[in-house]
């Protein structure tokens, strides 16, 4: 199943892959200014998604360093993923059972 990337997250991974596969600083990461992008829950989302994997973990999300994932790669180049479909219904579950 694909799905697509939302405009600013295929932003991020853009800057992601034109670090040329050397992980980057969450900092600069932050390409929308926005209260979106404010606390850093977007580079979680995009871990949690599978579009990002955490190289050097930190408590604070724009301190960590990430690179992309495969599924970040395709991402990044095609503005769509490839997702199985029963791994995305487990997200959509856990989506709803986070949010309440």
């Amino acid at each position: 199943m694909q799905i697509p990337v939302r405009h600013t997250d295929w932003q991020i991974l853009r800057a992601v892959a034109r670090g040329k596969s050397r992980p980057v600083v969450g900092k600069k990461l932050r390409v929308v200014q926005s209260r979106d992008t404010k606390d850093g829950s977007f580079l979680t989302r995009l871990v949690d998604t599978g579009l990002l994997e955490v190289v050097a973990a930190s408590s604070d999300p724009f301190e960590a360093t990430y690179r992309l994932t495969p599924m970040g790669v395709e991402g990044a180049e095609y503005g769509l993923c490839e997702v199985d479909f029963e791994v995305f219904k487990k997200r959509v579950a856990a989506k709803k059972k986070k949010d309440g």
